[in-house]
């Protein structure tokens, strides 16, 4: 028999209402599909980035797996922050950064119980180079020579010290954004005077020119896809940002057998020290010696380049990520501080 909402008590209303408001959170009706998903994925992007970590033809690839494996994918945009609920996963696939949308998008998803890639923690900790710089050398991760100025440290009996050329980065850098390459002293003084007026602290690192940077691709602590990023022609970086636009290096994707297993070995242990996300770990081979330049949350995954090797297999590893971590979470319960 049907009731209508004036036929229950205030005490039949009050016991109804929380199991209502949990159900029409988490179950989705949609219309013009009689296909029955397990779960329902939310995938974050937006249409006018110019350099975003998946093309379309990397995230067709990624539905078609998706569906497979029983996720019903939605693509969402900044302005759907308020429908995060309706899904039981998030994977973000536009840049990432602190101070924006998307680490709002992954703290709330969290918060409400869905299974997030890139996590809150991860984009906080790659996002930071301050924070990465220390916990890398902490556990001991070989890096290039770095220093980290302020306003304060900068003084005469630093200077002495320093070798040009150097890499300056800001905190909150990425995709070869907010780097720079100094040749001098005189060069170095002028852009750190203008980089503060952005940041109270500025990276230096020393400056190791190689033909190529290793990126290892790094998923729930086990290997997801390796590529050698080469640096543009006449540039010192893997991608050259010239007023505005944005121009590659070559690249070539390698299969995890043909990594150098010291290569694979300290890439693991960096990011080992971030989380168990996805993660691009960067690394440098100079003399045999193997260099870790940073650890990225959000890594570019894209059609024929990171998925190149694995190609469909890729993709299909990475959702049984979200579909794993999602059972496992219908068996556990999750305090929110």
């Amino acid at each position: 028999k049907l009731h209508s909402i004036s036929d229950l008590s205030q005490e039949e209303i009050n016991r109804v209402k929380p199991w209502a408001k949990d159900y029409f959170s988490k179950h989705k009706f949609r219309k013009g599909s009689l296909k029955s998903y397990d779960y329902d994925m939310a995938v974050l992007i937006d249409p006018d980035e110019k350099t975003p970590p998946s093309d379309k033809r990397a995230l067709a690839r990624f539905v078609k797996a998706s569906e497979k494996k029983g996720f019903s994918v939605t693509f969402i945009t900044k302005k759907d922050y308020n429908r995060l609920p309706e899904f039981d996963a998030l994977f973000i696939r536009t840049t990432t950064n602190v101070n924006d949308y998307t680490y709002e998008f992954s703290r709330y998803a969290y918060a409400e119980g869905l299974v997030v890639i890139d996590d809150p923690w991860s984009i906080l900790r790659c996002a930071n180079k301050v924070y990465l710089y220390d916990a890398l050398k902490k556990s001991n991760i070989p890096m290039p020579e770095s220093w980290i100025f302020n306003k304060k440290n900068y003084n005469k009996s630093i200077i002495n010290k320093l070798t040009f050329p150097m890499v300056l980065k800001l905190p909150d850098s990425a995709f070869s954004a907010g780097v720079y390459k100094v040749e001098s002293l005189e060069a170095f003084q002028e852009k750190l005077k203008i980089l503060f007026k952005k940041s109270d602290l500025i990276i230096g690192q020393k400056y190791m020119p190689s033909d190529y940077d290793w990126r290892i691709g790094i998923l729930d602590g086990k290997f997801l896809f390796a590529c050698k990023y080469y640096m543009v022609k006449n540039h010192w970086q893997i991608l050259n940002w010239n007023q505005g636009n944005v121009s590659e290096g070559d690249y070539e994707s390698v299969s995890e057998e043909d990594v150098p297993r010291n290569v694979l070995e300290i890439a693991f242990k960096a990011a080992k020290i971030i989380g168990d996300g996805l993660y691009g770990v960067d690394l440098k081979v100079i003399d045999d010696e193997v260099y870790v330049i940073e650890v990225n949350d959000n890594p570019n995954i894209e059609y024929d380049v990171e998925d190149y090797i694995d190609k469909n297999h890729l993709y299909e590893t990475l959702v049984d990520v979200f579909y794993n971590r999602l059972e496992n979470s219908m068996k556990t319960i999750r305090p929110i501080n």
